[in-house]
């Protein structure tokens, strides 16, 4: 199992203190309300940039699905940026453009290029007096070009965030403050490595930079979780043990005993395959373990699975044989 280094551990302890605190359920009604926005907004985006529909639906929609999650998402100031566009600039020459740069990228690179060619274009009606130099100050573009992409892809791309970015530059993940490129790339690394959703990612930013979230060392966080998971195994409630042991395996993945104990757990909810994949793996990083093989080769047999016990005895015992 792959090891973890000390960077992303500590990610993953911010996640899981997050969770375990209020902070998640503070947002929670805004969240679901941006989740309802989205869902209803997918399709216009999609056929926006697909050319169905012009920009007036767009904007229409997007403005009808704010005001229905109590303007929450969209943000009032993204149908003020599409407000005025749509008064600055030539519908001819607008319409095709903005398709283009909110068409969904396939990488963040690909989003700079998208907002580059966005912000030349914005340059261009600037310097032929359709739009005025003060309706292009600070990250407007990419405001509202995050949220064309986050509507599409809630998962992959994150929202333009200044408190966010403020945070990844205090903490040494961030080169550039207001690069909104390079901030959608670290959201997405920072969203995998934790296993958490795009807005937990955002929440947990905002709550380091406001001082609620404070995070112990990753071995402090381990043996919390592996003591909890035994405490909750003994109160009968396994999907929480579960939960817990899991949590402690993606800080210290070599962990036989959590390892075990998930098999176990899963045994006793009589999920078979669950418990062999556990199993599995754990033979797999420690062949001799005699109890995780004896355990195995039960599991095999209430299932069944004549071949694979066949082949795990020849395994144990040639290892065996060959360590004499």
């Amino acid at each position: 199992m792959e090891e973890q280094d000390g960077t992303v551990k500590w990610w993953r302890c911010a996640y899981y203190q997050y969770l375990d605190g209020s902070m998640r359920w503070d947002h929670a009604d805004d969240d679901e309300a941006r989740d309802r926005a989205i869902t209803t907004l997918q399709d216009t985006v999609k056929e926006f940039v697909e050319g169905k529909w012009n920009l007036g639906t767009l904007k229409y929609r997007m403005d009808e699905a704010s005001q229905e999650s109590g303007f929450i998402f969209p943000e009032k100031s993204v149908s003020a940026i599409l407000q005025d566009l749509a008064m600055s600039v030539p519908l001819e020459v607008l319409e095709p453009a903005l398709r283009r740069a909110a068409s969904l990228p396939g990488s963040p690179g690909e989003a700079k290029g998208a907002l580059m060619d966005l912000e030349e274009l914005m340059e261009r009606e600037v310097s032929r007096g359709h739009l005025s130099r003060s309706l292009t100050r600070g990250h407007r573009w990419a405001e509202l070009l995050a949220t064309l992409w986050h509507i599409q892809d809630p998962l992959s791309w994150p929202l333009v965030s200044m408190v966010g970015m403020r945070c990844l530059k205090r903490m040494g993940e961030m080169e550039t403050e207001g690069d909104c490129a390079e901030y959608a790339s670290i959201m997405q690394r920072l969203s995998n490595s934790m296993g958490a959703g795009m807005m937990e990612t955002e929440h947990i930013l905002t709550s380091l930079e406001d001082g609620d979230l404070h995070i112990p060392e990753a071995e402090v966080c381990y043996q919390d979780y592996l003591r909890r998971a035994e405490g909750s195994a003994a109160s009968g409630l396994t999907e929480e043990a579960l939960e817990l042991f899991e949590r402690a395996l993606t800080l210290e993945p070599r962990t036989p005993m959590a390892m075990m104990r998930k098999a176990e757990l899963y045994e006793s909810k009589g999920l078979l395959m669950a418990a062999i994949g556990e199993l599995e793996t754990l033979v797999e990083m420690d062949p001799l373990d005699l109890k995780a093989h004896r355990k195995l080769l039960s599991l095999y047999k209430a299932q069944g699975m004549i071949r694979e016990h066949n082949v795990e005895v020849r395994r144990f015992k040639a290892l065996r044989e060959g360590g004499k």
